[in-house]
């Protein structure tokens, strides 16, 4: 019998976009830099023209990184190649209108990564699914923290670096961690939906009601984006209590808690959660009351005789096949 919500594994940052080292690295070949720079100017002082001919050295021009394009879609990079990195470089292609993000709480990143050395593409979130991290320096390293910090939801940034050896251009995308949309009005006799700060809901169960014994499924807040097809991943947030006792079960919502992703139509999901998501815009948000015969079942699980309320966030889904 298949999970209701399947635990994904820890996610780690891309090496390509946020390697733990890069600042080792980067300290390394400040170093030898410096070594280098030492030894040219004892040659220029030894073997040169006297101070009155000395010919004045002009620093070599940082190398010119653009971006264009528009949200959603892949960007279009501009770098000479092979491109040359004598520092990180950090770029704000446009800010967020959303909320900033939140020391600890949950971030949602896009990221489109190439190859300085010669264009080709290293990481392309844009043909998956963006990656749900904590916005910690420990899980995403310090550098890339760094570069996050201080920003909102909606903001594109460009972060170029030298990773072992390789200069790594990237985009950075930062989407929502909740749904966004018009807020639909509860309906008589099914539960109400509400909202604290950060878009976390909390279900109340309307008192001395009997659930209903077809599955219902109704969107609390209507999103604008792509509608959800099977055989997708989609990234979603949830919250999951018992019709019976209004008691939580399940959820993404909470410290050191992140949204997760499925895959429908590959047997992760109880059956009335899965249907409820099909055909729904990213975006939305979506409450689903699960009869036990669309739950569950005669599985032995303690849910199985259990009406099951979800209401799930769909942040984003992966291309359609």
């Amino acid at each position: 019998m298949p999970r209701a919500l399947p635990r994904a594994p820890r996610a780690l940052p891309d090496p390509a976009v946020a390697p733990r080292t890069r600042r080792g690295v980067l300290a390394r070949s400040r170093a030898a830099w410096a070594a280098s720079a030492v030894a040219v100017t004892l040659v220029l002082a030894a073997c040169g023209p006297g101070a009155e001919e000395a010919p004045t050295l002009e620093p070599t021009p940082e190398a010119t990184i653009s971006v264009t394009g528009t949200g959603g879609a892949v960007p279009e990079l501009d770098f000479p190649v092979p491109l040359t990195l004598s520092a990180p470089q950090e770029q704000v292609v446009w800010e967020g209108a959303g909320d900033e993000l939140v020391e600890g709480g949950p971030v949602l990143l896009r990221v489109y990564t190439e190859s300085g050395a010669d264009g080709s593409v290293v990481r392309d979130d844009f043909a998956s699914v963006p990656v749900a991290y904590l916005m910690t320096p420990e899980e995403i390293g310090s550098e890339l923290y760094a570069v996050l910090e201080g920003h909102a939801v909606g903001a594109r940034l460009m972060y170029a670096a030298d990773t072992d050896g390789t200069p790594l251009v990237s985009t950075i995308d930062i989407l929502p961690t909740s749904a966004s949309g018009d807020v639909r009005a509860p309906e008589e006799g099914l539960p109400s939906v509400e909202h604290g700060e950060g878009g976390v809901p909390t279900v109340t169960i309307p008192e001395g009601v009997e659930p209903p014994a077809e599955p219902v499924v109704r969107q609390t807040i209507r999103g604008t984006g792509g509608q959800v097809a099977s055989g997708q991943q989609v990234v979603i947030q949830l919250l999951a209590v018992r019709w019976s006792s209004g008691e939580v079960f399940d959820t993404t919502w909470g410290e050191g808690l992140r949204p997760l992703t499925v895959t429908l139509g590959a047997d992760q999901l109880i059956e009335g959660f899965e249907e409820g998501l099909v055909d729904l815009p990213v975006g939305s948000e979506v409450m689903l009351v699960v009869p036990p015969g669309l739950g569950f079942g005669p599985s032995g699980n303690e849910l199985a005789t259990e009406t099951l309320v979800y209401v799930v966030d769909i942040l984003a889904v992966s291309p359609p096949a």
